[in-house]
């Protein structure tokens, strides 16, 4: 080996640790670079060590020994390397390039990163259950008046709210006077149905070794509170909306907008945003306005209200220059009544209507519901400003 090649070998070997260097750094591209730089020296070594074996004068025979002294110097480097890889000592740019081809040289031999040459003999991790994401689906159905209802159709009466007259003072043996009336006010709702059918083919259900169909039945569930909280939060978006500023907005709500008897019984409800700005409002000692409930940990008290947060996706914040969340303040059960015809019913067949046809199980979920306001001055639906 000549002093040229030496050279090259050397260059090989700190290029190759450069490239190494640089995809640790996650710096992919420059370390493409250094591996083509790498593969460009180890080329022009193989070259000059072919020339060097070409270029024999005579007979071939005097080759050998410089040839056989080439492979005996590199064989004891690779031993020297071995042992000090094996001691856990350093290994310099050299050693460990004589290390890596040798690697490379059993790697050519069956391996698992090759389907053909054993790869398809090693096990993949495949697994088949499924993983549901963890939503929130809290049902708005707990808050509200929920009347069962055996009639597709039907009326309520109620107290229409008049003002009521205080008694007039009599006297002995005199005439009484009239008195005002109570003035009563009804409430129409008619029930529709809601609901789809979901095609499974039957040879899924068979190959499958998970358990669909009761994954289909916790899926229709969450259907069906979504359905039913999108009906509450439509009638509820009728009701005038009413900017508030602040929590003293808040406080106003509740001791002068609506009856002392709802605000006893008052709950807050506002999404993500409005959470997020009272759970950041604090006394001037610092502590937090918005409090645990101590009966429920897990839920927090303003004023002494409980505060029911809805995702913002199902109830979206306001506005683009001036952010305004949603906040619903009031007694929702004397505000909305759902009148409920009939839970959601699952029903399944593999025979009737186009299932037999399509080698299909198709399953039906309905439910029969309406949504009506009855006391539209039970609940102040504010718009609060947090930008």
């Amino acid at each position: 080996m000549d002093e040229k090649e030496r050279e090259l070998r050397q260059k090989l070997a700190a290029k190759l640790e450069e490239a190494r260097s640089l995809a640790g750094d996650g710096k992919l591209e420059e370390a493409r670079s250094a591996k083509d730089a790498a593969q460009a020296l180890r080329s022009q070594i193989d070259l000059m060590v072919e020339m060097r074996e070409l270029d024999t004068p005579g007979e071939t025979t005097p080759a050998e020994p410089e040839k056989r002294e080439v492979n005996s110097d590199k064989d004891n480097q690779y031993r020297s390397a071995f042992l000090k890889e094996l001691r856990n000592k350093p290994l310099n740019a050299v050693e460990r390039t004589l290390i890596e081809e040798a690697e490379a040289e059993v790697r050519a031999g069956m391996q698992g990163g090759v389907g053909e040459d054993g790869g398809l003999t090693v096990p993949q991790d495949i697994q088949t259950m499924i993983h549901e994401k963890k939503r929130q689906f809290v049902s708005l159905e707990n808050y509200v008046t929920v009347e069962p209802v055996s009639t597709r159709s039907g009326t309520r009466v109620i107290e229409k709210n008049a003002d009521i007259i205080a008694f007039t003072e009599i006297t002995e043996l005199t005439d009484l006077d009239d008195m005002d009336n109570p003035k009563f006010a009804s409430i129409s709702y008619a029930v529709k149905d809601r609901g789809g059918i979901l095609p499974m083919s039957n040879s899924l259900l068979q190959d499958t070794d998970q358990n669909l169909m009761e994954y289909i039945s916790k899926w229709i569930a969450k259907k069906s509170v979504i359905t039913r909280n999108k009906l509450i939060l439509t009638l509820l978006a009728t009701l005038p909306k009413k900017a508030i500023a602040d929590l003293d907005a808040i406080k106003k709500v509740l001791n002068v907008d609506l009856d002392p008897s709802i605000s006893l019984s008052a709950i807050i409800l506002t999404n993500q945003d409005g959470y997020n700005f009272l759970d950041q409002q604090k006394d001037l000692d610092g502590r937090a306005l918005m409090q645990p409930d101590p009966t429920q940990p897990t839920q927090k008290l303003l004023f002494g209200k409980p505060v029911v947060v809805i995702s913002n996706r199902w109830l979206p914040t306001t506005g683009s220059a001036t952010k305004k969340a949603p906040i619903i303040v009031g007694d929702l059960k004397e505000a909305i009544v759902l009148f409920d015809r009939q839970q959601y019913s699952i029903a399944s067949t593999n025979v009737g209507g186009k299932s037999f046809g399509r080698n299909s199980t198709d399953v039906r979920a309905i439910q029969r519901e309406d949504v009506q306001k009855f006391d539209d001055e039970a609940v102040v639906y504010g718009e609060l400003t947090i930008v």
